[in-house]
C-alpha cells in the first residue's frame, strides 16, 4: 500500500524533523496546456485530492514510500492519512506532547499501526454488509398499511403487480 500524507505547514515542520525524511518539491501543481493552465496530472494522488476538495497540495519529501504533501487550508494540527489504492481517508489529530516525549519517528510509526488496524476493520465491516442478507419486502403492506411501508414493501409490491400484468395481458389474447 502507498500511503500519501496531507498536513498544514505547522505539523510538516515537525515532520521534517524525522531522520529519514527525504525533500521532494514534487511537481508543478498547473501544468499549460495551450490556452488555458491545468491541473498536473503526472502526479495521481495530488490530481485526485484537488478534485474532490477543490484545492491545491503541494509535495514536501518522503519517508520511504510515504509521501508527505502540504494543504495551506487546513487549519488545525490534524493529519490525513491517504491509502492510494482506493483513496481510502483516514484523519488522525497531532498531538505535539507525545510528539515532544518520544519524538516524530515514533508518532509517524503510531499513525502508520492505526491506519493499518482501522482500514482492516473497514474492510472487515464492508465484507459484513455483503455478506448480509437483502431485506425482503411485504407487498401486502401497501394496502393494509401504507404509513408502514419500506422501500423494500413498494419493490415487492411493483414486482407482484408487474407479473400479474403480464399474466392477465397473456390470458386476454
Amino acid at each position: 500500500m502507498i500511503y500519501n500524507v496531507v498536513t498544514n505547514a505547522m505539523v510538516m515542520n515537525e515532520v521534517k524533523r524525522c531522520r529519514y525524511f527525504k525533500m521532494n518539491l514534487g511537481l508543478a501543481t498547473t501544468v499549460d496546456k495551450g490556452v488555458k493552465r491545468e491541473y498536473n496530472d503526472k502526479d495521481k494522488f495530488a490530481y485526485n485530492y484537488s478534485n474532490i476538495y477543490k484545492t491545491f497540495i503541494y509535495a514536501q519529501g518522503n519517508v520511504g514510500d510515504i509521501k508527505f504533501y502540504i494543504d495551506h487550508y487546513i487549519k488545525e494540527p490534524v493529519m490525513g492519512v491517504y491509502i492510494t489504492d482506493n483513496f481510502e481517508e483516514f484523519i488522525f489529530d497531532v498531538d505535539f506532547n507525545q510528539i515532544k516525549e518520544k519524538g516524530i519517528d515514533s508518532f509517524l510509526g503510531y499513525i502508520l499501526k492505526e491506519v493499518d488496524t482501522q482500514y482492516e476493520e473497514r474492510l472487515r465491516e464492508n465484507t459484513l454488509k455483503k455478506s448480509e442478507p437483502k431485506k425482503i419486502g411485504d407487498a401486502d403492506l401497501v394496502l393494509k398499511n401504507p404509513g408502514a411501508v419500506t422501500y423494500e414493501d413498494l419493490k415487492a409490491y411493483l414486482e407482484v403487480e408487474r407479473s400479474q400484468r403480464y399474466n392477465k395481458n397473456n390470458n386476454q389474447l
